[in-house]
């Protein structure tokens, strides 16, 4: 029998979390559909937040809707990409959102427009509120099919030859986040460079280390915990800190107790 006032977390896909190896005292609910909900008003998408994010990149592609190719073989869920404001090359989901169906923890349904999910560099404030998404309308261009297709091939093609192989290799994707530029002329500049300058890819605790073509990338074997993983985090985190004097950001989410973790986390997922 559920009990209500069990505490529960939220999840979409969970590519971007690590489970403490001690479990959580709370409900799991995975907000994941196999087959896509989409729905089209001309350039517009409206989207289920279940829907997979891959599968929603297809789709725009197979339409002839320019805007979503970047996100092509990024695993997890729409509702987890808004959440997170995932992207790459230069783009972000956020730029595409015009307005999000949400669901509060307490049950409380609401239409919000794009601009008040106060999208920033991979974060949206539904980080804070814990809102999920119900549905999401995406406004796109008119694109070339053939092109777009195309351009999605090379991107998968892309990921494959620079990120593992999530089915022999698990991990959570890149750990921390690009630095933020000091002045608007300036750009990003990749977590994975800095790491790679401290030698971090030398680097492992227990059945954890770093993926062998990307800095930014933990891997575990059959004998890693999540434990180990946590811990070569924070000696990722403090190399980069004691040669640069740079705070990395997690881009990542830990979910429970982990031995060492900071004393103010209240939270299940942080």
């Amino acid at each position: 029998m559920i009990n209500q006032n069990h505490p529960f977390i939220l999840i979409g896909g969970g590519s971007n979390i690590v489970v403490s190896d001690k479990g959580l005292n709370c409900y799991v609910i995975r907000y994941l559909t196999d087959i896509p909900i989409i729905e089209h008003h001309g350039n517009e998408l409206i989207v289920s937040g279940s829907t997979k994010l891959d599968t929603l990149a297809e789709h725009a592609a197979e339409a002839g809707l320019e805007g979503l190719n970047y996100t092509s073989g990024i695993p997890g869920t729409v509702g987890g990409a808004i959440a997170g404001n995932a992207g790459a090359f230069g783009q972000q989901i956020g730029d595409v959102v015009t307005s999000a169906d949400l669901i509060s923890l307490h049950g409380k349904n609401n239409t919000v427009p794009g601009s008040s999910l106060q999208f920033s560099y991979r974060h949206s404030c539904l980080k804070e509120t814990n809102d999920i998404v119900s549905s999401v309308c995406l406004n796109l261009k008119s694109g070339h099919k053939k092109t777009l297709q195309k351009e999605r091939i090379d991107i998968l093609k892309l990921r494959h030859e620079k990120h593992p192989d999530l089915f022999t290799q698990p991990c959570a994707g890149s750990f921390f986040r690009n630095i933020e530029p000091s002045s608007k002329a300036e750009k990003r500049q990749a977590a994975g460079w800095f790491l790679e300058q401290t030698g971090v890819k030398t680097f492992a605790c227990g059945g954890a280390k770093i993926f062998e073509k990307h800095a930014n990338i933990i891997i575990k074997n059959d004998n890693g915990t999540a434990q180990n993983v946590f811990d070569l985090s924070q000696k990722m985190a403090q190399a980069v800190r004691n040669q640069f004097n740079i705070d990395l950001i997690r881009e990542v989410r830990f979910a429970g107790p982990f031995d060492n973790m900071p004393p103010n986390i209240h939270n299940i997922l942080w």
